[in-house]
């Protein structure tokens, strides 16, 4: 089992009204000795055409720089892409059985992309959950949203340096670091349990 770290960027807040502008996914998994880390070697990335009609807010496409007009030039066909995504999860599947999508949050990412995978393939490989990675990090650390970042840090969980903030894919891999984090300080914690009883 593996956990896919995928983040999207978009022209606004909901998919069908809005544009997916770029999408990014990455590997979470464990190593022979149990430790979770980020495989930057499966990835997916692109950026793609809007959709015809959709609408773009100005203040969405300033935070990633993604505008109507490069993407026309640069951007893919989002019906291409799906495709390409859904057979980039289909040979995951094949090496690691169960593939886990992963989010933060989940509310924003897991909906644009079923919803793309579901418009032009017509159906939604991805699934219907998600995996949300502050809920988990609430629950890790018994707390509210707001005091996770702090406990976090104090735990010495730390979101990494992110070279390219608003890229989807540089933002998919640091939030993978992060879920591996988690990942690893759980398992800490289990086998401290564990050696106490």
């Amino acid at each position: 089992m593996v956990y896919l770290s995928i983040d999207v960027e978009a022209s606004g807040p909901f998919p069908g009204l809005f544009s997916l502008v770029s999408i990014g996914a990455v590997v979470v998994k464990a190593n022979s000795d149990g430790d979770w880390g980020v495989s930057e070697e499966e990835s997916f990335y692109e950026e793609l055409q809007h959709l015809p009609d959709a609408k773009e807010l100005e203040a969405a496409t300033n935070i990633h720089g993604l505008t109507r007009e490069y993407l026309e030039e640069h951007g893919r066909d989002p019906g291409q892409v799906m495709e390409e995504f859904a057979d980039f999860l289909d040979d995951l599947e094949r090496r690691y059985k169960k593939v886990v999508p992963a989010a933060w949050p989940a509310s924003f990412d897991s909906p644009y992309v079923g919803w793309y995978l579901q418009y032009f393939l017509d159906e939604n490989p991805l699934g219907w959950s998600c995996f949300d990675i502050p809920s988990f990090g609430m629950g890790l650390f018994q707390c509210h949203r707001n005091a996770l970042r702090n406990l976090m840090k104090k735990a010495g969980i730390e979101f990494g340096k992110n070279p390219d903030p608003h890229n989807a894919l540089a933002d998919a891999v640091e939030q993978g670091h992060t879920l591996a984090r988690l990942l690893n300080h759980a398992r800490k914690i289990r086998k401290e349990k564990n050696q106490s009883k």
